[in-house]
């Protein structure tokens, strides 16, 4: 399987992003083999989670987080694990190659298009995450009443830009944007 390394820090969380197409026919085979995948996954101390998302009828995305880079390939290049993935084979394509990820840059993916084998360097993730953020808590700030209870106010004043961060403004300034974000002319970008 072809993947590519998106390295942060040695001692940071990262999630393996594995986008699968069942084949003809297998489609129980392949559902039977995501959950051992998962369950095996699951064993290893170190697995932070796990999640598994349908992007139309035959198409999956499997994503795996771990609490480092070196946890994780210690969980891949285990035998079960080499063994489960070869399996894995038998009852999908890999369309697109694994994408090891840990950090922002999943917001900074525009559906239909293929991710860069890089992500935008970090600043500039921050930077724009900071400015899609910051009207957001400004008006929250003013529209949410005070004399609701603290949990609740703080509640819908992380709740609500978390949305509309993920599913309304990070799509719309990461299109706006790709040019910026991925110009990798420069060390210093």
């Amino acid at each position: 399987m072809n993947e590519v390394m998106v390295r942060e820090g040695d001692g940071e969380p990262v999630k393996i992003v594995m986008e699968r197409r069942v084949k003809p026919g297998a489609r129980h085979a392949f559902s039977q083999w995501v959950k051992e995948l998962m369950a095996a996954a699951a064993r290893s101390p170190h697995h932070q989670g796990s999640s598994v998302f349908m992007a139309g009828e035959d198409d999956y995305f499997i994503l795996l987080r771990f609490a480092s880079q070196a946890e994780l390939e210690r969980w891949r290049s285990s035998p079960e694990t080499v063994e489960l993935l070869s399996r894995g084979d038998t009852h999908a394509t890999a369309p697109g190659q694994a994408l090891v990820q840990s950090g922002l840059e999943t917001w900074f993916t525009i559906p239909g298009r293929p991710s860069p084998q890089l992500p935008p360097p970090r600043w500039k993730m921050a930077l724009v995450t900071w400015l899609a953020l910051l009207p957001q808590a400004l008006l929250l700030g003013l529209v949410i009443p005070t004399q609701l209870p603290y949990l609740v106010k703080v509640s819908l004043s992380t709740a609500l830009p978390v949305a509309m961060l993920t599913w309304v403004l990070m799509p719309r300034l990461t299109k706006l944007l790709y040019k910026w974000l991925y110009a990798h002319s420069s060390p210093a970008s």
